[in-house]
């Protein structure tokens, strides 16, 4: 209760602080309206009455009248130095109060406190009443300043020693006056505070939409900055907050494949290095794009390979059938590039793949303010990598537990290759088998790899809500249907 009546109080300071500046230019520039385009000609103006009324003292007030000039003059030569409403209300003051002398210096060069040389008072009142935002004790001293002389004079100065029917209507006209001008008063100060609290209010939603999209900005920078490190899915998991910066690691059921080109020590040493670069590019990159469609998270890149998981961050009830259908589709891809391999690596790129499946501890691993990575550790990364290790060329390798969790799967088919004994697993046998490539284990290869209509990223393998394939973009949520899919199967088959 009291840190809500706390920010009530700064709120309303912050509006009072606000309000009094708004105030000091309102007030500098309604004087500098008054002393120069109202007052100083309708004084001038009015020098026609006393050609009316006065003419023998026509003269005299014109140098009377003429004294408006100095005097405005002065209020807005002062006015520039002023930094406080406080003081610009002060100078408003003694700026009426000068309007006003003048005014009573003819009422009393006349004689008369019926004449109706006092309307000039109402004039003063209305233009300085009306307009500058006075305080209360301000404005009453303003009111006090215009009409107390009027009516002292009325009562106590008048020649006549008598109040006429004329004084009396002229005291009513005042006092009709100063009633009207508290209301406007009234008024104004509270459309005034209506005013600056909606300003303030639109200035702290300006702010905190500034800070909105400041942090948005910011945020869509970071995940910018995240994408150049981190494979799509972590990225996504990051943005959606299913995986923290700050999270621990955790343990998780993956299928892990290790890519490795075969030789490729030999090549980087005889062929130009700019060629290396081209070939390492675009087979990383043909790679990549085959994960990225099977919606299988890159670990890190080696050199002249690569390091995948599935299962996490994104987790799939097919995710080990997914790693094996990506397997084939790299090596599919490489083959159908011989052409370009063979110019730049002046031989048939050959590449070998090792997949094992198991536990490890996944997570963020490093420090975070120099390094940091998204990784998978466990005895399941290491044995992909023996197992690609061992491989021949072209040859996919997996242990004997991933077939048998796929032994009633007939899309995949294995070949029993023999017992290794593998580097870090000298205490246990391992039976290898070989991927045998099928018809079926091709069917969706022919979906190909799309760019996102969108956003131009890699479009993923999805299921919909009715079970069907759908290829699906994880920027911006774009999908295409099977209908479209097999649309571009059927012209994809057309032209081969």
């Amino acid at each position: 209760m009291r840190y809500k009546e706390s920010l009530t109080t700064v709120f309303m300071k912050q509006i009072d602080s606000i309000r009094n500046q708004e105030k000091l230019r309102e007030t500098k520039a309604i004087l500098t309206v008054i002393t120069h385009m109202m007052v100083v000609p309708l004084f001038l103006a009015f020098w026609i009455c006393d050609f009316l009324y006065v003419p023998d003292m026509k003269w005299e007030f014109l140098i009377v009248r003429s004294m408006v000039v100095p005097l405005s003059l002065y209020t807005r030569f002062q006015f520039k130095k002023i930094l406080s409403f406080y003081d610009a209300q002060l100078l408003a003051l003694f700026y009426i109060s000068g309007l006003a002398l003048i005014i009573y210096y003819m009422v009393y060069r006349i004689g008369d406190w019926s004449t109706p040389y006092y309307a000039g008072l109402n004039l003063i009142t209305i233009v300085s009443i009306s307009f500058i935002p006075w305080t209360w004790r301000f404005f009453f001293a303003s009111i006090g300043t215009i009409f107390l002389p009027y009516f002292f004079g009325a009562i106590f100065l008048n020649q006549n020693n008598n109040i006429s029917h004329t004084v009396v209507l002229n005291i009513f006209f005042i006092s009709g006056t100063i009633v009207i001008s508290i209301f406007l008063r009234i008024l104004s100060e509270r459309l005034r505070r209506k005013e600056v609290e909606s300003r303030q209010l639109l200035r702290e939603e300006i702010i905190s939409r500034g800070k909105i999209i400041d942090e948005k900005t910011n945020e869509a920078l970071k995940l910018t900055e995240l994408s150049r490190q981190f494979s799509p899915q972590v990225v996504e998991a990051i943005r959606t907050n299913q995986v923290l910066l700050t999270d621990s690691v955790h343990r998780s059921n993956i299928c892990a494949i290790f890519v490795d080109i075969v030789n490729s020590t030999e090549r980087v040493s005889r062929i130009d290095k700019d060629k290396v670069t081209r070939v390492i590019s675009h087979f990383m990159m043909d790679s990549a794009r085959v994960l990225l469609k099977y919606d299988i998270t890159i670990d890190k890149f080696l050199g002249d390979g690569l390091l995948a998981f599935s299962n996490d961050p994104v987790s799939y009830p097919d995710y080990i059938e997914r790693v094996l259908r990506a397997a084939i589709e790299i090596r599919e891809r490489v083959s159908l590039d011989q052409e370009f391999y063979e110019v730049n690596w002046l031989k048939p790129l050959e590449i070998r793949i090792g997949i094992a499946t198991g536990f490890a501890n996944v997570g963020f691993y490093g420090n975070r303010r120099y390094f940091h990575s998204y990784t998978a550790i466990g005895p399941v990364i290491n044995l992909a990598s023996r197992l690609c290790g061992v491989a021949s060329p072209g040859q996919i390798l997996v242990p004997h537990d991933l077939v048998d969790v796929l032994k009633s799967n007939p899309e995949f088919q294995f070949e029993f290759i023999g017992k290794k004994s593998l580097k870090g697993f000298e205490s246990d046998v391992i039976q290898v088998f070989e991927m045998i490539t099928t018809a079926e284990t091709r069917s969706l290869d022919n979906m190909g790899i799309l760019d996102c209509p969108k956003c131009s990223q890699v479009m993923h393998i999805d299921k919909n809500d009715t079970g069907f394939f759908v290829l699906r973009c994880r920027n911006c949520g774009h999908s295409l249907d099977q209908n479209l899919l097999l649309k571009n199967i059927a012209e994809k088959s057309k032209v081969s």
